[in-house]
């Protein structure tokens, strides 16, 4: 029986790709034992009995000596556990996914001389994956290209694909959505759904309500569904004085089928977590994306910016003072152009990779497999 060892940050953005995996793993007829090594931040997603949840925190996301030493200590505690987890689970396969959670596993798999694979989600290399670079076999990237990669490990990049949870690869997309779509004379409302990630976006909560006003007043009929955490259910009251005739609102924390929220806009305006970006790709849907300002690396901005530089959305900075108007602007165009959003839509579906689980598979036991 292979045993397989999967390690990544307990987020959102890095758990749903390894899900995705363990999935893709368990549903083949070989018997694979897999373990998942990450953090407690996990237990808001799932609950699996085959994860192992371990303290470590990033040395840079915080200021101070206290913070520092508290942090080398975490990861020393959590090394001194993944040699004896893995002297005793003798992994097969070991994939890091980056999250300072997945870096006591990888020096404990070089101090062992245990062969392990990289997944690089990102279009910039994560500073976990670029430190364990020189010691890979290979890194998979979810991007054809990311920005900054060391010429001299050219060697090791291979474009493996991004990983889509299964509600969104199996979800029946229609492809002759904007197919002669026209919101002006068909006097349609343009539906936009917005993400801000789980803890709701505070630029989208007290920004848009000013942008929606403008575009009401210009005569655009809008239906949005706004994601929101639940301190900013306040926004409601904003909306009470809008126009009801060319004005309707959802706001909601949670959405268990996202996908057919998805399926249903227009238009997304979101953040450009990778994960995030990759589903709406798949589902075939032009976005806005708004980049967190403050992501490590700026790994956000450079994720966007790889699906703009191919014509497939739109990319916004939110400090810019310019911000509002851009807004309304890109949804003016949206709402009175026939093609814009086709366009934009047929140019995702250029880089649509088919079987991109399966083929990851594939290079996981070709490149990863302890000899």
């Amino acid at each position: 029986m292979k045993k397989i060892l999967l390690t990544s940050g307990g987020t959102g953005g890095h758990m749903f790709p390894i899900l995705r995996l363990h999935e893709k793993l368990q549903s083949k007829k070989e018997n694979y034992e897999i373990k998942i090594i990450t953090d407690e931040r996990v237990k808001k997603y799932i609950n699996l009995d085959n994860i192992k949840i371990i303290k470590s925190d990033s040395p840079f996301r915080k200021k101070g000596i206290f913070h520092l030493l508290k942090s080398f200590f975490f990861i020393l505690i959590s090394t001194v556990y993944c040699l004896f987890f893995l002297v005793i689970f003798r992994p097969n396969i070991i994939l890091g996914a980056g999250g300072y959670v997945s870096f006591p596993v990888l020096i404990a798999s070089l101090i062992l001389r245990k062969k392990f694979i990289l997944y690089e989600t990102n279009a910039v290399l994560g500073r976990v994956n670029k430190f364990f670079l020189p010691f890979c076999e290979k890194l998979f990237s979810g991007y054809q290209q990311i920005k900054f990669f060391p010429k001299k490990h050219n060697n090791k990049f291979l474009y493996a694909g991004q990983l889509i949870r299964s509600e969104f690869s199996n979800f029946s997309i229609n492809y002759n959505f904007y197919k002669n779509q026209n919101f002006n004379k068909e006097n349609n409302f343009l539906r936009i759904l917005i993400l801000g990630g789980s803890q709701g976006a505070k630029v989208f909560s007290e920004n848009f309500p000013i942008c929606f006003q403008a575009l009401i007043d210009k005569n655009i009929k809008l239906s949005i569904k706004q994601q929101v955490h639940n301190n900013q259910n306040f926004l409601m009251k904003k909306f009470n004085s809008f126009d009801k005739e060319k004005f309707n609102i959802e706001l909601f924390e949670f959405e268990k089928n996202i996908a057919k929220f998805i399926q249903e806009a227009d238009i997304v305006i979101c953040r450009s977590g990778s994960s995030t970006l990759a589903e709406l790709a798949f589902l075939n849907k032009p976005f806005i994306a708004v980049p967190f300002p403050y992501s490590l690396d700026n790994h956000q901005y450079f994720n966007a910016m790889y699906y703009f530089e191919k014509n497939c959305c739109w990319v916004l900075d939110e400090k810019s003072k310019d911000f509002n108007d851009d807004i309304v602007n890109i949804l003016e165009d949206i709402y009175i152009s026939n093609n814009l959003l086709e366009i934009k839509s047929t140019n995702l579906l250029k880089l649509k990779k088919s079987k991109y689980t399966e083929d990851f598979v594939i290079k996981l036991f070709k490149h990863g497999t302890a000899d």
